[in-house]
């Protein structure tokens, strides 16, 4: 059984600390049981960094129409069956996919959460109202580049690139297209910028390698980096070749085809 202190070891041997405002991805199956369970995981999150902030998607609010930035925006035009759109709120409930230590860190802390809302974002400590409390984010992308602009860091625990969501906001400053969604608010429907297919995201890997701080806390892997030299090694390679981090399902061929002219 992995303990709190185990983890707490790995955050400071990555040289994350009190100082330390951090993007989140995580899986909680991946450390093969916590004492604890997911509250110990968050906890020590929350007690070891000065900001935690953690990806709060939940497409429950989704609008499903044909609309979108680019012909083959790939996304269904009708709902999924026997399930109606919910307004978004501070409380809408992450998708499940997202995994259960986001969904922990919602409901145990008074976090703030950004207003996009099919791919919102949850932070809790010093920074938690500059990094999330707009709300009004129509961008996916918002929220990272503020903690760009903080010196924030990322932190992969459990999870490969394919869960890093700052890799989308590298591919707008490359200038690729990403899609337009709709989704439910309480003030009505609202168009949102979201992100496309992460499948190829891990041939990122050899682009960031050098920037990797690496370590293990019970059966799963803990990697950090730094937030923009990640975000600008994928820029650059995105910027570099249209079809890189791409691969060959609709979406990313959709993608392809927004950027280079038949």
């Amino acid at each position: 059984m992995v303990t709190e202190q185990d983890i707490r070891r790995g955050l400071l041997a990555l040289g994350l600390d009190g100082r330390s405002h951090v993007l989140v991805h995580s899986s909680y199956k991946a450390f093969g049981g916590v004492q604890g369970g997911p509250p110990a995981v968050v906890r020590t999150l929350v007690e070891t960094v000065a900001t935690v902030m953690m990806p709060a998607f939940s497409w429950r609010t989704a609008v499903w129409d044909a609309s979108g930035l680019f012909e083959g925006n790939c996304y269904r035009p009708e709902p999924p069956p026997d399930e109606q759109p919910l307004p978004f709120s501070h409380d809408t409930p992450i998708d499940g996919q997202m995994g259960v230590i986001p969904q922990t860190f919602h409901r145990s802390y008074p976090v703030q959460r950004s207003g996009h809302p099919l791919q919102s974002f949850i932070a809790y400590g010093e920074l938690a109202d500059v990094l999330a409390g707009a709300g009004d984010d129509a961008d996916l992308g918002a929220p990272i580049a503020r903690l760009l602009d903080a010196g924030g860091e990322l932190l992969l625990m459990g999870v490969t690139h394919t869960a890093s969501t700052a890799v989308h906001h590298a591919e707008q400053l490359a200038g690729r297209r990403l899609f337009v969604r709709h989704a439910l608010t309480q003030e009505g429907i609202k168009a949102v910028v979201c992100g496309g297919c992460s499948a190829a995201f891990d041939q990122l890997q050899p682009h960031v390698e050098h920037l990797e701080r690496r370590t293990t806390a019970g059966a799963t892997t803990l990697r950090a980096y730094r937030l923009r030299p990640y975000v600008e090694a994928a820029r650059d390679l995105i910027a570099g070749d249209p079809g890189a981090l791409l691969c060959g399902c609709e979406r990313c061929r959709a993608t392809y085809e927004s950027q280079v002219p038949a």
